[in-house]
């Protein structure tokens, strides 16, 4: 069955109660032109009934009249061609419907947005844009138009565009516009310290932590920021802040870590990573351990530690780590290692290790946009 079928026929309803209550289309004593009205309306009728959405569409398109009981109608018919992809003809039927002097307020600004709506999904984002911005001056539905204009700068990677959107968003209290507005943010931070522009990226950080205190991403971002500029102490204030009140990302914060402790303070690092094991057991949090372990040569340590983890919870990292750890031994030595050891890590690279929380979708590297659902900050990590 057509999928349109049922929008459709609400529309063919709508169209006849108006036939039979009104009578719109009907001069004054023309019953012929009355009984074609309803020849017509049976036409279409017959086709929704054979399944034939496209001539049922024509049919009642062809039908109505454009006058102050119709515009819902169009505005429908217009919405449906959009829905089944003929983006022109819906521009068509919205255009007219704004051309017109007889609108009211309401209906205008109605017409307005389907149009918008028309454009961005023909791909003509200039003219979407501009809609949406006369739409904010109109006072037309303002939260919408900040919304689809939002998609478009995200769309676009215009990042300033988009933090006024979110930000106006964050002003009129949208749900999720703090998450959206410290994301949009985070953008211009992160491509600040790769430009260089350190003013600008610890100012946007700053800001985005300001308005979500649980933003992880500009907490990392400002941690490498200090680091960068060799502000330790600030880094150092920050991670401990981080790993206390949001633990459920410390796979994230290892090599923050690594890099603020191992190459002052190489035992507080091993410490570190023991204590977050401890507490909140993973295979990142091990392997970063083994790794450490080696890395000092406390060989019993890592063979303890190894055997735990491999009779606990083994797991693909922890093979490829035992692949190399035992080459060590000239007992186990050989190309079968090596080939092992490249089949694991291939393994590893391809393992979910974040989720989306809102549709499912799954990847090896955290993604701060879902690629999927386009919702931001829903990415969470997978517990192993």
């Amino acid at each position: 069955m057509d999928p349109w079928l049922f929008p459709l026929v609400l529309v063919a309803i709508f169209i006849g109660w108006l036939l039979g209550r009104w009578q719109p289309f009907r001069r004054s004593g023309d019953d012929d032109d009355s009984s074609r009205f309803t020849e017509s309306y049976a036409r279409g009728l017959n086709y929704l009934l054979a399944d034939d959405s496209d001539n049922a569409i024509k049919v009642f398109t062809d039908l109505i009249e454009v006058n102050s009981d119709t515009i819902e109608i169009h505005i429908a018919l217009g919405n449906l061609f959009r829905s089944k992809g003929e983006v022109d003809r819906a521009i068509k039927v919205h255009q007219n419907l704004l051309a017109r002097p007889n609108l009211t307020r309401r209906q205008r600004h109605m017409a307005l947005s389907e149009l918008a709506g028309d454009y961005l999904k023909a791909g003509l984002l200039d003219r979407a844009e501009k809609l949406y911005r006369e739409m904010i001056e109109l006072g037309s539905n303002p939260r919408t138009a900040y919304r689809r204009l939002l998609d478009l700068y995200v769309a676009e990677k215009s990042w300033q565009e988009a933090v006024e959107c979110a930000k106006a968003l964050y002003d009129m209290g949208e749900a999720d516009s703090a998450v959206l507005y410290s994301q949009c943010l985070c953008e211009i931070g992160e491509e600040a310290i790769e430009a260089g522009n350190n003013r600008l990226a610890r100012k946007s950080l700053e800001k985005a932590l300001d308005i979500d205190a649980d933003c992880v991403r500009a907490a990392l971002l400002l941690i490498q920021l200090n680091l960068n500029t060799q502000n330790l102490t600030a880094a150092k204030k920050l991670f401990q802040r981080l790993v206390r009140e949001n633990p459920d990302f410390l796979g994230l914060y290892i090599d923050p870590a690594r890099q603020i402790y191992l190459g002052n303070e190489p035992r507080v690092y091993q410490q570190f990573l023991q204590d977050q094991y401890r507490k909140h057991p993973s295979t990142q949090l091990a392997m970063a351990l083994l790794e450490d372990y080696a890395r000092n040569d406390e060989i019993e340590k890592a063979r303890q530690f190894l055997s735990d983890i491999l009779h606990r919870s083994p797991s693909f990292e922890a093979f490829e780590f035992a692949l190399r750890f035992l080459r060590s031994n000239p007992d186990h030595l050989g190309e079968t290692w090596d080939s092992l050891s490249t089949f694991f890590k291939s393994l590893q690279k391809k393992k979910t290790q974040f989720v989306c929380s809102r549709c499912g979708y799954e990847s090896h590297a955290i993604q701060w946009l879902c690629p999927s659902c386009r919702n931001w900050a829903s990415m969470k990590p997978v517990k192993t």
